[in-house]
């Protein structure tokens, strides 16, 4: 009691120096540091109005104090305060422009349902805004043109592959970059992989009041000669120095691969954006929404888009043309044999099983509450949530003892989709890459529509919650409709996801965006 005593009288102390220097970020960092053991409600609604009171709404102290109360609270109006202040900042910083806007999306992806809400999320935080502010600024500053020498390109033989961010294979983006290159080397195309690690920096962890931040991952290119051959090459930005000295430096060196194609793999990137007035630009987002990168061509799952010049973003860049290619995700690697009894699952259980990375920020609300009431009707049915650190959710507190079984993340978790009877994908804007192994293993699974997980299933998806539980209901109560569900699924997988079948139409798709490349050009010299 002595020592939490005299914390919250540090945390009281602290709070004055902030108020005194709200442009230093330490104040705040050490703000977030004594909460975060020992918040309440009541102390954390009357630190909110004491801020809100004492603390600048504008300038650098209304941003760190908005993204501090975005930390504190979890309500959306402070982070999208914080995008609406930090266009007007002043001296302009790339920096924490590109550190806020990478932090943000990621941190509204945990709690939205599904990609219209995530869009407007994006939207109402002034992403695209941010976006319209960077592009020119990158344009004029590293000087693409002058670096990557303009020529006739006829035919692509040399691709520049370009991710944000890179760390190892357990990262999922890392990983589905790595893939492309796998497939572009598939296709006798020379590869080379380009990150300027945009997610770090040398300041990185001070731009934010909220002390939130990508911590420094392991580097670990151990497997990567499978996707980039022996000796591959990857170029990665040296994050001692700021974003445009990455950029330049990654830029001389594209301009000594000369490429003939720049394929980027994520949400927005600086240096992809960088080569778009000089080479041909082809472009996958790591989510079922478009990139916010100007692309000649951009690669979406969703059938009804191809063709279309379209956007998912309110944006003042061209809107690259829609090519529909789904195929996303590889078959899953089940070289060993797993059964329950190896796993420490019970044979006599019909198991639910739910992959997620932060499952105390997927699992809740309505979609929870109906889930325990199954629960509660079905007692021989074990839920298995696999992921984050294996605590057992908030949502499902109060579940029959035994009926949830959590386990923590692990890289091979799709050993327990072998042992389960139905995959559950709560209502979220992640999740696609396991409802597709799911399918992939023929095991029946369940995902709204509009969302990454939906996309997979195609015309299998739930239209709402109703549909999406009376499935469920009829999977329990007939192994039959789950087994035939289940191989429907699976050659669903085959014909339309499975990424070792994706050269082909990789390979239209880097052509359409060459023509369009040249169509681009000989309009600029007409």
């Amino acid at each position: 009691m002595e020592a939490k005593h005299e914390e919250l009288k540090l945390l009281d102390d602290v709070v004055m120096r902030t108020v005194a220097n709200p442009t230093a970020s330490h104040g705040w960092h050490q703000m977030v540091d004594l909460l975060r053991r020992h918040a309440t409600p009541a102390l954390s609604l009357q630190l909110e109005q004491f801020l809100l009171a004492n603390i600048a709404a504008d300038g650098l102290p209304g941003f760190y104090r908005a993204t501090f109360l975005d930390m504190l609270t979890g309500r959306p109006e402070y982070l999208q305060q914080a995008g609406q202040i930090i266009l007007g900042l002043q001296p302009y910083d790339v920096d924490r422009l590109m550190t806020f806007l990478q932090y943000s999306w990621q941190r509204v992806l945990l709690d939205t349902p599904g990609r219209q809400a995530f869009r407007q999320r994006l939207q109402a935080l002034g992403l695209p805004a941010i976006v319209n502010s960077l592009n020119p600024w990158i344009w004029q500053q590293a000087r693409p043109t002058q670096v990557l020498k303009k020529r006739a390109i006829g035919v692509v033989s040399k691709v520049a592959l370009i991710a944000p961010f890179l760390s190892n294979v357990k990262h999922p983006p890392t990983l589905m970059a790595l893939q492309q290159a796998a497939n572009l080397r598939q296709l006798g195309y020379e590869v080379v992989l380009y990150s300027a690690q945009e997610l770090l920096g040398p300041d990185f962890k001070h731009y934010l009041g909220s002390h939130s931040y990508t911590p420094e991952p392991q580097f670990v290119t151990a497997g990567w000669d499978k996707y980039l051959g022996q000796g591959g090459q990857v170029m990665t930005g040296d994050v001692r120095f700021s974003l445009l000295q990455r950029w330049h430096s990654l830029l001389a060196q594209m301009g000594s691969f000369d490429p003939d194609l720049v394929m980027f793999v994520g949400l927005y990137a600086g240096l992809a954006t960088a080569t778009y007035p000089a080479r041909p630009v082809l472009s996958l987002g790591i989510n079922s929404l478009s990139p916010m990168v100007p692309a000649d061509v951009w690669l979406t799952a969703q059938r009804e888009l191809d063709g279309q010049q379209v956007s998912s973003w309110d944006a003042a860049f061209p809107p690259g043309q829609a090519y529909y290619h789904s195929y996303r995700v590889q078959r899953p690697d089940m070289q060993h044999g797993h059964t329950r009894a190896s796993l420490g699952l019970p044979a006599d259980k019909l198991i639910l099983v739910t992959l997620v990375s932060e499952s105390e920020a997927r699992i809740k609300g309505e979609w929870a509450a109906a889930m325990l009431q199954v629960l509660n009707q079905y007692p021989d049915v074990l839920w298995l949530i696999v992921g984050g650190n294996g605590a057992l959710p908030s949502a499902l507190q109060s579940a029959r003892a035994g009926q949830v079984q959590c386990v923590a993340f692990c890289a091979d978790a799709v050993k327990y989709l072998t042992c389960s009877d139905i995959y559950i994908n709560p209502p979220m804007m992640g999740g696609g890459f396991a409802v597709a192994e799911a399918m992939a293993l023929a095991l029946p699974a369940l995902s709204l529509s509009g969302s990454d997980g939906g996309d997979k299933l195609g015309q299998a998806a739930q239209a709402n919650l109703q549909d999406y539980f009376q499935t469920l209901m009829l999977w329990l109560h007939n192994p039959d409709a789950r087994k035939a569900t289940g191989q429907s699924m699976q050659k669903h997988f085959d014909d339309y996801l499975d990424l070792d079948k994706a050269a082909a139409s990789l390979q239209g798709a880097c052509e359409l965006a060459l023509t369009r490349f040249n169509l681009r050009m000989a309009a600029q010299t007409s």
